[in-house]
């Protein structure tokens, strides 16, 4: 799979493929610290030689988006190729934007607000190629190539409006013009060794190389009652990772199943980054030394597990261990600042699953994830556009580990999969953004810091199941209750919920037509200081297929009720209380056109690949769209 766009990837994949989907919701020692929240591993058929593909396009409305994307695969003999490409752009749209900043005292003023509109716009091209060549029945290589290019440009123009408790209010002009460019090409290569004494029994081998680009040219003005201000910030940064890895599982004769392996990811980045200003429109651009440096950074992890599996009667027990060892050098060389730290980091992971029943089956697991830092939250560049609102990294933010433990009841009979989780997590050293405001100035400093103590609990449920032999339905839903406490200060906590829910569902009229619904529920989990809005996504598709069932054509309607809707997000701290409202175009309608041709009943890809997903990440919202 394309792990940039899994979703374009996963909708190219044919379906005559699958002979089942596993659902796996305890990752186990296996795979790198962080976790992730479930794997899926889709089951293929047998091997019949054949060649197939995909061409789909489709245009959107609300955000003027279109897309196109190719998908092929062959095998013949021993080799298997495939190809995926997608190209897209999106156009500028307007947004209206609304940033309040109210002081709990008002020294520097009584109150400030930006209003105005912001456009974004962007394109992308990424696509990966990938040979396959079985050597024997118990050899295989494969190698394979990922590229890609985003570029996005945001513009805005907006009124500052500063008002006073005695003094006339002040207005000001603030305009922005953010262009970046992130190009990137990625190499790999897997070796796979089965045996035919034990047909349990693999060895694989595999490397990963990934090869980025980040340029970002910011130009701003200020037009204010007093002193004007024009900002240029410019950076550039490389962004390298090589993988290393070796697996081996090995299945024991009435005992269980051994797993062991190793793992190097070796991060080399770099970013240059320069901030220019001036104060009068006619005078030459001079350099902000103070936000002016050459940041090198490096980071190693080295990681070693090993899992032993193993069934008594109707239960099943892993018991497994991963240690990694992280290293971290980072170089400010302008201002001569040395980042360094190394910590190593013991993850243990428990599961038992007894087969309660037929249908019934129970699981109770415990595992330790670890989240790294990496270059763009540790960075100090200041992004100091507006002024009086700043952000940056932190150079001495280290890794969070979050302790969680779960329980949960599975049901499956026939085509209906159904599943009620359970799950506590707590963290000591969780990373949060936090913001600091000086009343004496009125400028607000946003940074990332290790300062949070949380207790999430959370409810997830998921079936998937056909109501009728035409009528599926697909639900997926997690309600969570989060308690957030700052450990520099005991007395600032946040309590709240978050939530996500999804529902799909389909009604096959006839194997031409159908009609498809799709509904979504969004709210970010409370933070310190954040409490963020509640999002829905919802829309109708009707699909039919033509030309010997080769073209499915898909027509959908976006959002229907709401022309637009106001997404509001409030950080509430002792000293101030900011409100930020965007207000987006909701409605929308979606032509998607489909074209699948040749016959393959195979999957040609022989790749395990390489998953790096130990490195924090921030939750999005998906668009339903």
């Amino acid at each position: 799979m394309f792990a940039r766009n899994i979703k374009e990837a996963l909708r190219g994949f044919p379906g005559a493929l699958i002979s089942r989907i596993e659902v796996i919701t305890s990752p186990s020692a296996k795979y790198d610290g962080e976790g992730i929240g479930g794997l899926i591993n889709i089951v293929t058929k047998k091997k019949v030689v054949g060649y197939n593909g995909t061409i789909s396009s489709f245009s959107r409305t609300s955000d003027k988006l279109d897309n196109l994307s190719l998908n092929a695969n062959a095998k013949f003999g021993k080799i298997g190729t495939s190809v995926f490409y997608n190209v897209g752009a999106s156009r500028a749209v307007p947004q209206e934007n609304i940033n309040t900043t109210v002081p709990t005292v008002p020294t520097a003023f009584s109150k400030r607000t930006l209003a105005g509109d912001k456009r974004n716009s962007g394109n992308w091209n990424f696509g990966n190629a990938e040979l396959s060549w079985e050597l024997d029945t118990l050899n295989t290589v494969s190698v394979y190539t990922n590229i890609d290019s985003w570029s996005n440009r945001t513009v805005s123009d907006q009124t500052i409006t500063t008002d006073f408790l005695n003094d006339p209010s002040l207005t000001s002009y603030y305009s922005l013009d953010n262009k970046s460019n992130n190009p990137g090409v990625n190499v790999g290569t897997d070796y796979i060794k089965k045996f035919r004494k034990n047909k349990e029994r693999e060895f694989s081998l595999r490397f990963y190389g990934e090869f980025g680009k980040s340029e970002s040219h910011l130009n701003s003005t200020q037009d204010n009652p007093g002193t004007d201000r024009f900002l240029m910030n410019n950076s550039n940064a490389v962004n390298n990772q090589y993988t290393f890895q070796a697996d081996h599982s090995v299945s024991i004769k009435k005992a269980g199943k051994l797993e062991a392996g190793v793992k190097a990811i070796l991060r080399r980045a770099s970013s240059d980054f320069e901030s220019l200003i001036k104060y009068d429109p006619m005078a030459s651009y001079k350099f902000n030394p103070s936000n002016t440096d050459n940041f090198k950074y490096k980071q190693d992890v080295i990681s070693i597990y090993s899992m032993f599996t193993f069934k008594i009667k109707k239960s099943n027990f892993r018991f497994g261990t991963r240690i990694e060892n992280t290293s971290v050098d980072g170089n400010f060389i302008t201002s001569n600042t040395l980042v360094k730290n190394n910590y190593l980091t013991v993850l243990p992971n428990i599961q038992f699953t007894n087969r309660m029943s037929e249908v019934i089956t129970m699981v109770l697991s415990y595992n330790k994830r670890l989240s790294r830092p990496y270059i763009w939250d540790l960075n100090p560049f200041v992004f100091n556009n507006d002024s009086l609102n700043i952000s940056f990294g932190n150079p001495h933010l280290g890794p969070q580990t979050i302790h969680s433990v779960s329980a949960q009841l599975r049901y499956g009979k026939g085509s209906t999969f159904g599943g009620v989780n359970v799950e506590g997590s707590y963290s000591d050293n969780k990373i949060l953004e936090y913001a600091f405001f000086d009343p004496q100035t009125g400028i607000t400093k946003n940074t990332s810091l290790n300062i949070g103590k949380e207790f999430q609990s959370s409810l997830n449920l998921n079936l998937n199941t056909k109501i009728t032999p035409k009528w599926s339905l697909f639900v997926n839903g997690s309600l969570r209750y989060s308690t957030v406490t700052n450990n520099a200060n005991k007395t600032q906590s946040n309590s709240g919920f978050g939530c996500n829910f999804y529902l799909n569902t389909a009604y096959r009229f006839t194997p031409k037509f159908s009609i498809s619904s799709f509904l979504g529920l969004w709210k970010d989990p409370i933070t310190i200081q954040t409490t963020y809005p509640f999002s829905t996504w919802y829309n109708i598709a009707v699909n039919y297929k033509i030309l010997k069932d080769k073209l499915n054509i898909s027509v959908r309607t976006v959002n229907y009720f709401e022309k637009t809707r106001d997404y509001r997000t409030i950080v509430k701290d002792p000293n101030f209380y900011t409100t930020n409202t965007n207000k987006q175009i909701r409605r929308g309608a979606v032509l998607s056109l489909t074209w699948n041709f040749g016959k393959l009943t195979e999957n040609v890809s022989k790749k395990k690949g390489v998953n790096n997903d130990d490195l924090l990440t921030k939750p999005q919202a998906p668009s339903g769209n």
